[in-house]
């Protein structure tokens, strides 16, 4: 069994752990139950009020890396949800683990993972992932987690 599984992009062996991975999740926001293609679009959405428009629109492009991009243009970086900076780790978290509790074969594969320690390791991403060499892996924590309660 590998000792530890590094991950990043939606591509290759590891691919499925990836907020980007094409694995549709329901979540209830503001009231009302909502389909989104991946957990980046999740992501993403949140930081706008569900009557926004912008959430509408981040939630119907294709692409969840284009989901991203959008939120840092200048029209997406004013009048977003007040509390989303404080929340975004826990918004992460209800993705992530609505995703592999609505998604069998996802369950399955994350579970297949075994004991590995799970580390996202993108070179930029120092908050939620690992970094070039250092960083919270808060990604990788998260499903560690997920991984123990799924497999109990």
């Amino acid at each position: 069994m590998v000792a530890e599984i590094k991950f990043c992009s939606p591509s290759g062996e590891w691919w499925f752990l990836s907020p980007y991975a094409a694995f549709p999740i329901k979540m209830e926001v503001d009231g009302n139950l909502y389909t989104f293609p991946t957990v980046e679009h999740y992501y993403q959405a949140m930081k706008f009020y569900a009557t926004d428009q912008r959430f509408t629109t981040i939630i119907n492009l294709k692409n969840p890396d284009d989901a991203r991009l959008l939120t840092k243009t200048p029209e997406y970086k004013v009048n977003r949800r007040a509390d989303f900076a404080e929340h975004k780790f826990a918004i992460m978290e209800a993705g992530l683990r609505a995703k592999f509790t609505q998604n069998p074969n996802a369950a399955a594969m994350l579970k297949n993972t075994g004991t590995a320690v799970l580390i996202k390791s993108c070179p930029v991403c120092y908050k939620c992932g690992f970094g070039t060499g250092s960083g919270l892996n808060r990604m990788g924590e998260i499903l560690m987690q997920i991984r123990r309660e799924i497999s109990a």
